[in-house]
């Protein structure tokens, strides 16, 4: 899968190389109170409300549609101490009204030999406010791990914005369900902070990791 999603970027580049002066790269920098990823804690061992986290990445966006980025966390992941997130996609629009996402994300955690590395599939439709999203893992440890979600984003007035999301996994994935509701605002210059409540079901089987939390956040984009 790895050769996969280096070809993904490489076919990525050649198609992009004519627009590549026409490239949008942005970046973002920030801290959240605790790492929660689909309504799961992803860096909480004693399961603690608060576990900090720094968290950052880059973006670039291509006018044909294309983009490639990158996302880090830090945190304890077995025996490494860094998640980095590889992906790259295609984005555009269907309809005025309809638009769709397709990509390949990697996700690896350097120092921990390998066993907590995968790749991922992901595949979106977006009408309006909500977003239908299919993910499935081709290989390593989320190999055949399966989660459909569906989210919902509502500006309200000019700084503050409404996210809540539903999610289900497969069951190969642990046949949970996960949910989410917060808001974000934003204090201008790029700067945004965030408050989101996330959780998910059958908390006995997940050993905590699925108790609700709520996690707080301040990102910084430039």
């Amino acid at each position: 899968m790895k050769r996969a999603f280096y070809i993904l970027a490489c076919s990525a580049a050649c198609l992009t190389a004519p627009a590549i002066a026409m490239a949008d790269t942005s970046y973002n920098l920030g801290v959240v109170s605790l790492y929660k990823s689909n309504g799961l804690d992803q860096d909480n061992p004693k399961g603690k409300q608060v576990r900090p986290a720094l968290q950052g990445g880059v973006d670039t966006s291509f006018a044909n549609g294309f983009y490639l980025g990158n996302w880090n966390s830090t945190g304890r992941f077995g025996d490494a101490k860094l998640e980095i997130d590889l992906y790259g996609g295609h984005r555009g629009a269907i309809t005025e009204q309809v638009s769709y996402d397709v990509g390949l994300v990697s996700f690896i955690y350097p120092s921990s030999g390998g066993g907590w590395n995968g790749n991922e599939a992901y595949a979106s439709l977006s009408w309006g406010p909500v977003t239908v999203k299919y993910a499935r893992g081709v290989s390593g440890v989320i190999k055949k791990f399966g989660r459909l979600s569906l989210a919902y984003t509502q500006p309200i007035g000019e700084a503050w914005k409404l996210q809540a999301g539903l999610g289900m996994r497969n069951k190969t994935a642990g046949d949970f369900g996960d949910y989410s509701v917060g808001v974000t605002r934003d204090l201008g210059e790029g700067l945004s902070a965030g408050a989101t409540l996330s959780g998910a079901t059958r908390k006995a089987q997940l050993g905590g990791a699925g108790d609700n939390r709520l996690v707080l956040s301040l990102v910084k984009g430039f």
